[in-house]
């Protein structure tokens, strides 16, 4: 194997290079583009590397390669080959004139042929038997004096019948070398070669093109259009900022600056939920069903605990659903955390007064449709248990706009102070936030991005949200 790597101001150039010193069969191994010269105003430069298999163009040649003589060429005329071998009879030797038999196979064993079945080939009727013998296949035959010419139909000489009655096994055929075929493996592993260097000059082009050109360029104003933000706020973005920042890319750092500081301007965001120097903070999750209010109440429970070492309990009044109960005691166990049930507003208050030393009380509560009135009427007289609780509304961010938009409408009887959006990481669409909170009083606190429990939430900012927005 013979390696050798070039180097060159081009792909043509460098290519041409390798096949002058390795041949046409070299194979490329492996390529890149480096810059000589310095960084700034040097030159680009190709550099390949390639290998040659010196024994690999050479054909195997069988060094006992051998020609089959040519066969024995004997008359077509039927009554020409009669007289040869009459004449070979005669001279006290059966078979046809030495002649026409072929050198190279006097070490085999006496080949028979039925003088019979030849005549009757022809037309000629049933003959005596008699076999065809090459004089080389056989010991030499001491001459006698030449026999009168008999007919077919006469006897032939005892050792010639002997040799009818008994004929002699038939030599296996000598086995043809197998040159040509050889030839043509070797053949078809260079043409094997060449696609697989075509192939390889193919991949490394299309690579080299697909580096030097530039990528789609998304600004801020498509980028939004893709996430379905309204039209009238992507216009009332584009006045407010110079062209040059609206036509940035959107996955540009100086386009998600730019975009947070419009939410900032028409959102409110209270960036998670911070906890009061002076007694209990009193946290009830609300929304249709789900939504996702039992992880999220579990996720914000896991950050207080874990990351801020605080004590809290947790309260349950989805009763519906007992899956839900149990679901937010598996979470209590693993937080350490104490956790009770309540079926009424009456339940609730002595739930809150049993647990008002801790550092935070969080409520989840059972998923409410906006349309059925008496469950609405049920759940503002729960929420009432408590003057100074404060409620989140939790809404999927796979919600339609349309529907999403009436949940909050609904849901405002309860008069919550906070909205969570949670399944971000489930929908390719995010401008459902921006649409319902842009002029909106009601901040944003948390968006839910996954399942996983205490991690896939992210508390509520301008540049968080403008991340969602603009991702690819």
């Amino acid at each position: 194997m013979q390696v050798k790597t070039v180097r060159a101001s081009s792909v043509k150039e460098a290519m041409e290079q390798i096949k002058d010193e390795l041949g046409s069969d070299a194979v490329l191994l492996h390529t890149k583009k480096y810059r000589e010269g310095g960084m700034l105003g040097g030159a680009e430069m190709i550099e390949v590397t390639a290998a040659v298999d010196e024994t690999q163009s050479r054909v195997p040649r069988s060094a006992a390669a051998y020609t089959p003589p040519p066969a024995p060429i004997l008359p077509t005329n039927a009554a020409e080959r009669y007289r040869m071998n009459e004449e070979a009879f005669a001279g006290g030797t059966v078979g046809v004139a030495p002649a026409a038999v072929p050198q190279g196979y006097d070490t085999y064993a006496p080949a028979y042929q039925s003088r019979e079945s030849m005549y009757a080939a022809d037309g000629y009727g049933t003959a005596a038997a008699m076999n065809l013998q090459s004089p080389a296949a056989a010991a030499p035959v001491q001459q006698t004096a030449p026999l009168q010419p008999q007919s077919v139909e006469q006897s032939a000489p005892p050792s010639y019948t002997q040799h009818v009655s008994s004929p002699a096994t038939q030599p296996e055929p000598i086995a043809e070398p197998h040159a040509e075929h050889e030839e043509d493996d070797a053949s078809a592993a260079r043409i094997r070669l060449l696609e697989d260097e075509l192939a390889q000059m193919k991949t490394m082009l299309a690579a080299m093109m697909a580096a030097s050109q530039p990528k789609e360029i998304v600004s801020i104003r498509d980028a939004l259009k893709r996430q379905d933000v309204r039209k009238e706020l992507r216009e009332e973005l584009a006045a407010k900022v110079p062209v040059a920042d609206i036509n940035l890319d959107s996955l540009s750092p100086r386009a998600k600056e730019v975009l947070a500081g419009y939410l900032s301007q028409v959102m409110k965001f209270t960036d998670g939920l911070r906890l009061g120097a002076h007694g209990s903070r009193v946290v009830a999750f609300i929304g249709t069903t789900g939504v996702g209010k039992t992880t999220t109440l579990a996720k914000v429970a896991a950050h207080f605990v874990l990351e801020q070492n605080l004590k809290g309990a947790l309260i349950t009044a989805d009763t519906y659903r007992i899956s839900a109960v149990e679901q937010l005691k598996k979470y209590a166990e693993i937080l350490g955390l104490p956790v009770e049930v309540v079926y009424s507003a009456a339940d609730l208050k002595k739930a809150i007064a049993r647990h008002r030393s801790k550092d935070f009380i969080l409520v989840d509560t059972a998923g409410r449709s906006q349309y059925n009135d008496f469950q609405m009427d049920e759940l503002k007289q729960l929420l009432a248990a408590h003057p100074r609780m404060e409620k989140h509304l939790v809404v999927s961010a796979t919600t339609k706009e349309q529907d999403a938009a009436e949940i909050m409408a609904r849901f405002s009887a309860c008069k919550p102070d906070r909205i969570i959006f949670t399944k971000t990481d489930e929908t390719r669409s995010v401008g459902v936030v921006l649409n319902l909170l842009a002029g909106k009083e009601l901040p944003l606190s948390f968006l839910s991005n996954g399942q996983s429990v205490p991690d896939d939430i992210i508390p509520a900012t301008a540049q968080r949200l403008a991340e969602l927005l603009l991702r690819e």
